[in-house]
C-alpha cells in the first residue's frame, strides 16, 4: 500500500488516503494504512438520524445522502430525494451537505465519512435538455435523463470536481474516505423507465455499439449495449473521482444484482465491466428481498460475490434490516406493502444476526441502512450490533478462510437473450431458496471466472436459462476435471433442498447439517440458522466444540430448535 499515509513528496499530510487491500485472507478497507473492523452507519432522513447510538457502540464509519439535483429518488413510488440538490441553482449550495457532515462530526469526532453521492440530474435540468431524455412513460411528465447523454455525463463531471473542490479545501476534508457513486433509479443505476433504456441518444450510442461490435440489430444486441452502457458510465465516474483525488481515496458503486434482477432490462448485467475497471475499489447491493425477507431462510446475495472478492473489489452489503421500529416513509400504497414491517423485537435480533454473520463469515464489509431513521432505537438492538462490531473486530487476528465446497455459476450475459423474464427469474432467482437451505455453504461466480477457480470445488452447479459459450466451456472442464456438474435450467428449477443434498453428496461435499438449515461457514465461524422446527445435529469436518459468541454458551447439537433461530458459533478444536 504504498503512500497510503503520504509524505512530503506524495503530499496530502491533512487528508485522509483510503484503498482496499487484504489482510488475513479477508479484503477490507483500509484508511491511513489501518484496517477497518468492515462495518457502518447510514440514514437517509439525517434529521432522524442515529449517529450518537452508532459512535457509542464502537462505529466509525458513517454514510449518508448527497444529491445533485432534486428529482425523484424512486420513479416507481414517485418519491422524490430528501433535500435540495447542490446544482439546482446556477450557484452551487453545499450548505445541507456541510450541515450533514457537521450532525456526523458532532456525534462522532474521529469518524470517517462514505458520502453517497447522487448524480442523476434536477427536474429543471431536464425540463431544459428534451434531446437527452428517454422516451416518457406516462402523460403526467417527461421521460427521466438518459444514461447515453453525453451531455449529461460531461455535467455530472463538471459537477464532480466542483464537489470535490469544495470538499477537498473544507475543514472536514481529513474525515473523508471516499466516495460512492449513486443513480438512476432508487440510486441503484436501475432503469428508470420500463424498457429500459430509449429515446434519441440511446438510438445514436446503441448504432455506435452495432458498428464497434459488427453485430446485428435485435433484442438481445441492444440489451447487452444497455447493460455495458450502465457500467461504462460507472466506470466512467469513478475514473473522474478517482482523477479529481489524485488516486487517494476508494471509490465504489451500487452494481450487479445479477441474481436479483434478471430481467435484461435492468441494465445489470456487465458486472464483468466494472470488475475490471481499475478505478473501482467496491461494489454494493442490499441484501435480497426474495421471499419478503422471512425468516427461516437465508437472505441472499443479489451478487456474484466469489467473482467481485477474486478480482479484488471490496463488497459492501446494505443492511436495510428491518425491525419491529422499521415504518413506511409514507402512506402511498408502495410504501404500505409488507415489505417495509419488521418481525417482533426478539426475531429481529436473530435477522440482525444472520445479516452480520454472512459479511463476517463470507468476508466482505456491510452498513446497516437505517432507512428513515430510527429502525435500530432500542437498547436490545444496540447492544447485540455493539457485539457484533467487537466480534468483527476480534476476528481480524483469526484464520478467515472460506471452506465452501460448492461454486454456483451464472453467464450473466445469457439474460439478453430471454424475453420471458419467469425463465430466469425461476432459474437465476428464486433457486437461491433451495440453494440456501441445503446444509453446505457455496460461493457464487460469473462464469466468465470459471476457468481461475473451478479446480479448488468438488461440486458445480451451473445456473442456465440460456445457453452460452461460457457455459458450454463449464460443462466441459467439469468433465475434463471430473467434478459433480448439475445445471438448473426451467425444467429442474424446482428442485429440493433434499435433491441438492443428494447431488452434493456425488461430489463428496461435506454437508454441515443433513436437514433444511441456513449454513455459511469459514476456517473460524460456523453460522446457522434453522429453517423449520427440528432436531438439528451439526457435523464439522473435524471434532470441535462449537461457541455461540453472542451468548458465550457452547452449542448443544441434537436437540429441537425452532424455525428462525441463529446461531453464530465459534470453531474451537477438540483434542478429545
Amino acid at each position: 500500500m504504498e503512500n497510503i499515509i503520504g509524505n512530503e513528496n506524495g503530499g496530502h499530510l491533512n487528508k485522509t488516503a483510503s484503498c482496499v487491500s487484504e489482510d488475513n485472507r479477508v479484503l477490507r478497507l483500509f484508511i491511513n494504512g489501518k484496517a477497518q473492523d468492515g462495518l457502518a452507519y447510514i440514514t437517509y432522513l439525517t434529521e432522524n438520524n442515529r449517529y450518537g447510538d452508532f459512535a457509542k457502540a464502537g462505529y466509525r464509519l458513517f454514510s449518508f445522502p448527497v444529491f445533485f439535483g432534486y428529482n425523484h429518488l424512486n420513479e416507481n413510488s414517485g418519491l422524490y430525494v430528501f433535500t435540495k440538490g447542490i446544482f439546482d441553482g446556477d450557484i452551487p449550495d453545499f450548505s445541507v451537505f456541510d450541515a450533514d457532515v457537521a450532525k456526523i462530526l458532532k456525534a462522532c469526532p474521529d469518524a470517517f465519512l462514505l458520502p453517497r453521492v447522487n448524480v442523476s440530474p434536477s427536474e429543471n435540468w431536464e425540463k431544459a435538455h428534451p434531446d437527452e431524455l428517454c422516451n416518457s412513460t406516462s402523460g403526467k411528465k417527461s421521460g427521466r435523463f438518459s444514461f447515453a447523454s453525453d451531455i449529461w455525463t460531461e455535467e455530472v463531471k463538471k459537477e464532480l470536481a466542483l464537489f470535490i473542490e469544495h470538499v477537498e479545501n473544507s475543514e472536514y476534508a481529513s474525515h473523508i474516505a471516499g466516495y460512492q457513486i449513486a443513480g438512476g433509479n432508487t440510486e441503484e443505476w436501475l432503469a428508470l423507465v420500463p424498457d429500459g433504456i430509449s429515446g434519441k441518444r440511446a438510438e445514436e450510442k446503441y448504432s455506435e455499439y452495432l458498428r464497434s461490435h459488427s453485430c446485428g440489430e435485435n433484442k438481445t444486441s441492444f440489451y447487452r449495449f444497455y447493460s455495458e452502457l450502465v457500467a461504462g458510465r460507472i466506470c466512467e465516474f469513478a475514473s473522474e473521482v478517482k482523477r479529481l483525488t489524485e488516486n487517494r481515496l476508494a471509490v465504489g458503486s451500487f452494481y450487479g444484482y445479477t441474481f436479483e434482477c434478471p430481467d435484461r432490462t435492468s441494465g445489470h448485467h456487465a458486472l464483468r465491466r466494472l470488475l475490471e475497471c481499475e478505478d473501482i475499489d467496491f461494489v454494493c447491493s442490499p441484501i435480497s428481498y426474495s421471499m419478503g425477507r422471512q425468516v427461516g431462510r437465508d437472505h441472499p446475495y443479489m451478487i456474484p460475490l466469489g467473482s467481485v472478492k477474486l478480482h479484488g473489489k471490496l463488497y459492501f452489503s446494505e443492511n436495510d434490516t428491518r425491525t419491529h421500529l422499521s415504518l413506511p416513509v409514507n402512506n402511498t400504497p408502495h410504501y404500505t406493502s409488507p415489505i417495509w414491517f419488521g418481525p417482533d423485537e426478539a426475531t429481529s435480533c436473530e435477522v440482525i444476526k444472520m445479516h452480520a454473520a454472512r459479511a463476517l463469515i463470507n468476508g466482505h464489509s456491510a452498513w446497516w441502512f437505517d432507512m428513515w431513521g430510527g429502525w435500530f432505537a432500542d437498547e436490545r438492538y444496540m447492544k447485540l450490533l455493539e457485539k457484533l462490531r467487537q466480534i468483527f473486530e476480534q476476528s481480524r487476528s483469526l484464520p478467515m478462510g472460506g471452506v465452501s465446497n460448492v461454486a454456483v455459476f451464472v453467464d450473466e450475459e445469457a439474460y439478453a437473450n430471454l424475453d420471458d423474464i419467469s425463465v430466469s427469474g425461476k432459474v437465476c432467482g428464486f433457486i437461491r431458496e433451495a440453494l440456501g437451505k441445503m446444509g453446505a455453504p457455496y460461493d457464487l461466480y460469473l462464469a466468465s471466472d470459471a476457468e481461475r477457480v473451478i479446480g479448488g470445488y468438488s461440486a458445480v452447479i451451473a445456473l442456465v436459462p440460456a445457453r452460452t459459450p461460457y457455459i458450454e466451456k463449464l460443462s466441459d472442464m467439469t468433465r475434463s476435471l471430473k467434478i459433480a456438474y448439475l445445471e438448473i435450467t426451467d425444467k429442474n428449477s424446482g428442485i429440493s433442498t433434499g435433491e441438492l443434498r443428494e447431488f452434493l453428496k456425488k461430489g463428496n461435499v461435506h454437508l454441515w447439517c443433513r436437514n433444511d438449515a441456513v449454513i455459511y461457514a469459514n476456517e473460524s465461524y460456523l453460522f446457522l440458522h434453522t429453517a423449520e422446527n427440528a432436531v438439528y445435529e451439526l457435523e464439522t469436518p473435524e471434532k470441535e466444540n462449537l461457541l455461540d459468541v453472542i451468548t458465550g454458551e457452547l452449542f448443544v447439537s441434537g436437540r429441537k430448535i425452532e424455525r428462525g433461530k441463529s446461531f453464530l458459533l465459534r470453531r474451537l478444536k477438540n483434542s478429545k
